[in-house]
């Protein structure tokens, strides 16, 4: 809400509270636009399902769930080892955006990525794995295929 000012007096007086309605203003809008950017809201925990099909998020008001070839996918990133962020439409036609934090996030994007957005540069280029997981994988004793290329080569090597 602007505010306006009416100041009698001596000019310093008058200076002085215009400047001060003026900087109360400023504040004002300011706090306003940041009040008005989009921010995360964490909407509690849930139980999340990995299938040959589709990621299921169950959660007590919320229910999440994308195929792995759904055509309201938009994108798909992995912003942290345990995190996969999603843009998708609804079934309303809402556009919308939901990260889901699980230890399966590189799992979640490298299916999804695989089937919709085979093209995406994170897949193409490994990122999708922690730095050394072959090695890793050696050195708990669970030697494992190549991920990266069993990936890409969809299942041959």
């Amino acid at each position: 809400m602007h505010q306006s000012g009416f100041a009698l007096g001596n000019p310093g007086f008058v200076l002085t509270s215009l400047a001060a309605t003026a900087i109360s203003n400023s504040a004002r809008r300011n706090r306003a636009a940041r009040d008005a950017q989009p921010r995360w809201v964490l909407e509690g925990a849930g139980e999340v399902t990995v299938t040959t099909r589709r990621m299921h998020l169950s959660h007590t008001v919320h229910e999440l769930f994308w195929d792995w070839d759904a055509s309201g996918l938009r994108a798909i990133d992995l912003i942290a080892p345990d995190a996969v962020e999603v843009a998708f439409i609804d079934n309303n036609n809402a556009h919308n955006l939901a990260r889901v934090h699980t230890p399966w996030a590189s799992l979640i994007f490298a299916l999804t990525a695989r089937t919709s957005f085979p093209a995406h540069p994170r897949l193409l280029t490994q990122s999708w794995l922690p730095p050394d997981f072959d090695k890793r994988c050696v050195l708990i004793g669970r030697p494992c295929r190549p991920a990266a290329r069993l990936l890409l080569g969809h299942g041959t090597t």
